[in-house]
């Protein structure tokens, strides 16, 4: 129950304190901008009433004593400061880019010139291997290939078989099915 006096009570204060700001804004705003007074001069051949709403307007400025006057041409330095520190953090900026896309296209250049000598040299080492298998190939056409055959018991000749011949199938002796 406490609790809950505490919260009405904090809320009520703060109801009450707003309709004060409200009713007082209302009266400071009525005081400076007042459409009677202003109706009332704009009529009437005196000008005194508007001469002392200048001069309360400027004792109410003058009065203020918190604002320091601005000091356009300090302002303007440090601004221009820090346009200066922007600029040169994106010229930084642009520059560390550009040197990084640089450096990839040369990794790129060498990579392709490395991939292309790569190929060169393997197509090189197939090329000899090549020659030297048709060296062997053309070293080997002269001895003779596979089993001679012997022909009939008769004959006690062997006859060469032809590299190209089919050569048939060997058979052992007792390599049968049993």
């Amino acid at each position: 129950m406490a609790l809950k006096k505490i919260i009405k009570n904090a809320f009520e204060q703060v109801y009450e304190t707003g309709k004060d700001i409200a009713k007082s804004s209302v009266k400071q705003v009525a005081e400076t901008l007042s459409p009677w007074d202003m109706i009332r001069n704009s009529f009437s051949e005196k000008k005194d009433s508007q001469t002392g709403q200048l001069k309360k307007t400027k004792e109410q400025m003058g009065k203020g004593g918190n604002n320091t006057p601005l000091n356009f041409d300090r302002l303007q330095k440090s601004y221009a400061n820090q346009d200066q520190k922007k600029i040169e953090a994106m010229k930084l900026r642009l520059f560390q880019i550009v040197k990084k896309d640089e450096e990839k296209m040369m990794q790129r250049s060498q990579q392709t010139k490395a991939e292309k000598e790569r190929t060169i040299v393997q197509e090189e080492a197939e090329k000899r291997r090549r020659g030297e298998d048709r060296k062997r190939q053309a070293a080997m056409a002269g001895a003779p290939e596979g089993k001679s055959e012997r022909g009939t018991a008769l004959s006690g000749k062997k006859k060469k078989r032809k590299p190209t011949e089919p050569q048939p199938a060997e058979t052992k002796p007792g390599g049968g099915k049993q």
